[in-house]
């Protein structure tokens, strides 16, 4: 049951879990990319593969600020 929690994570999820240091899996509290609870799991691919896919959905960034949001 815990691995379906897995799949259904999107990458916002698995990002905003390992970024709070909890582990996707099981819930525990992580260390670096490492779970500290039972399932020992180690999420630094699953981090680099989210990070890699969000960077190419968000295409190219200039570095300037959108007019829109200009203050």
């Amino acid at each position: 049951m815990a691995s379906f929690a897995v799949v259904r994570n999107t990458n916002s999820n698995l990002i905003s879990a390992i970024r709070n240091l909890v582990c996707p899996l099981c819930g525990a509290g992580m260390m670096e990319f490492r779970c500290l609870g039972h399932c020992r799991s180690d999420w630094r691919q699953e981090w680099e593969r989210a990070m890699s896919a969000g960077s190419k959905s968000e295409g190219p960034r200039s570095g300037k600020s959108c007019a829109k949001h200009r203050v």
